[in-house]
C-alpha cells in the first residue's frame, strides 16, 4: 500500500529538481521569438545549454556547457536544494544548520564572487560570498534581494515528518533567512514553503486559502510573515482563476504578465495560477512554467515543489524522473528525509 504522505514528500522533492533542471537548459529568453527559434515550439524535456546562444542570456548558457552541464543537470540553486538534502540525509533527517553551512561554506570557496563563477552565481550568493569573506557570521551573512532560491531548498525541510511544527516552522525559517534576510521576500518565501507542507501534510486544494489564513493564529508565523495577504496567495481569486477555463486565459501569457523577471513577487503568483489550472498534471504544470520563459527555471522548480507534492511522486511521468541526472541518488535520500 502507497504511503500518500511519503510519495507527496517525495514528489515535492523531486518535482523541484526537475524543474530546476529543465529551466536549466533554456534559461532566460525574454524573447519568445528567440526561445522558440533555439528551443523549439513547446519545450518537452531536458534541453543542454547552448554554447551558440547569442541573446543577452547567452554567455550564461555558454558557461554552463563550457562547465560541462547537459541535459538532466540541475543549476547552482539546485546545488544549494541537493546540499540541503544531503545534510538532511546524513543526519537522518534532522536538520543541524552548521552542517547545511559547512557544505555552502566550500561551494562559496568555490567561486570568485562573480555572476559567471560556478554554474553561475545570482545576487543572492553573490551577497553572502561577499559578507561571509568579510567575516559576517552566519544568520547575519544574507542578501536583502528578492529571488527564489530560499523557497526552493526550504521543500526539503518541510517534506519531513515531524511532531512538532513549530520546530519545522522555526527551522525552515532560520534556513531562509541565511541567504535571503529581507523581511519581506523572507515572509513570501516561508508562505510558499508553508503551502508545500499543507499540500504534503493532504490539505486539498480546495481548502488551501483556509488553511494558510488560519496559520496567522500562530504568533512565530505571522510575526515572520509581514502581511496576511501573502500568507494565503495560493488560494486568492487571482490564483483560484487558473481553474476557470471558461476565462480563456492562456496560462502561458498569464505567467508573462505577472512578470518573466527573477522577482519572487512575480514568480509565486504564476505559481500558484499553475497549480491550479493543472491540480493533477505536473508535466502540465511544470512545462508551461518552463515555456513561459524568462527566469522559467525558477518558476520551474516552484511549481515542481507544489505540484509534486499534490501528485506524488508516483504522479510525476517517469521520463522526468528518469532523466534528471543522479536521480537515484537524489531518490535515496529523498526516501530517507520523506520518513
Amino acid at each position: 500500500m502507497v504511503d500518500r504522505r511519503k510519495d507527496r514528500a517525495m514528489g515535492a522533492i523531486i518535482g523541484s529538481l526537475i524543474g530546476d533542471s529543465i529551466g536549466m537548459g533554456c534559461h532566460w529568453y525574454y524573447n519568445p521569438e528567440e526561445q522558440e527559434r533555439d528551443c523549439g515550439v513547446w519545450i518537452s524535456y531536458y534541453q543542454d545549454p547552448s554554447p551558440t546562444r547569442q541573446d543577452t542570456w547567452g554567455k550564461v548558457s555558454k558557461l554552463r556547457y563550457d562547465l560541462g552541464l547537459r541535459s538532466g543537470d540541475v543549476s547552482q540553486t539546485g546545488e544549494f536544494s541537493v546540499m540541503l538534502i544531503e545534510s538532511l540525509f546524513e543526519n537522518g533527517g534532522v536538520y543541524k544548520q552548521s552542517d547545511f553551512t559547512d557544505r555552502v561554506n566550500q561551494l562559496l570557496k568555490q567561486i570568485d564572487g562573480t555572476s559567471l563563477s560556478g554554474r553561475f552565481t545570482d545576487r543572492a550568493i553573490r551577497d553572502l560570498w561577499k559578507n561571509r569573506h568579510a567575516g559576517i557570521s552566519w544568520g547575519e551573512a544574507g542578501s536583502d534581494t528578492d529571488t527564489a532560491e530560499a523557497a526552493i531548498r526550504a521543500i526539503n525541510l518541510v517534506a519531513r515528518k515531524t511532531d512538532s511544527q513549530q520546530q519545522l516552522a522555526a527551522e525552515v525559517y532560520e534556513n531562509i533567512v541565511l541567504t535571503h534576510n529581507n523581511s519581506y521576500v523572507a515572509g513570501q518565501s516561508f508562505t510558499y514553503a508553508l503551502a508545500v507542507a499543507a499540500l504534503i501534510e493532504g490539505v486539498p486544494l480546495s481548502d488551501i486559502r483556509a488553511h494558510m489564513s488560519h496559520l496567522g493564529d500562530d504568533k512565530y508565523i505571522c510575526d515572520r510573515t509581514v502581511s496576511p495577504d501573502i500568507r494565503f496567495q495560493i488560494g486568492n481569486e487571482a490564483a483560484q482563476m487558473g481553474a476557470n477555463q471558461e476565462l480563456g486565459l492562456d496560462p502561458v501569457v498569464v505567467c508573462r504578465l505577472f512578470g518573466m523577471n527573477c522577482t519572487l513577487g512575480f514568480m509565486l503568483p504564476a505559481a500558484y495560477f499553475l497549480i491550479h489550472r493543472y491540480p493533477a498534471d505536473f508535466e502540465m504544470a511544470v512545462l508551461t512554467a518552463v515555456n513561459a520563459g524568462g527566469n522559467n527555471m525558477a518558476r520551474a522548480a516552484l511549481v515542481g515543489g507544489l505540484s509534486g507534492a499534490l501528485v506524488g511522486l508516483s504522479g510525476i511521468p517517469r521520463r522526468f524522473v528518469d532523466g534528471l541526472k543522479n536521480s537515484e541518488h537524489y531518490l535515496k535520500m529523498a526516501d530517507v528525509v520523506a520518513n
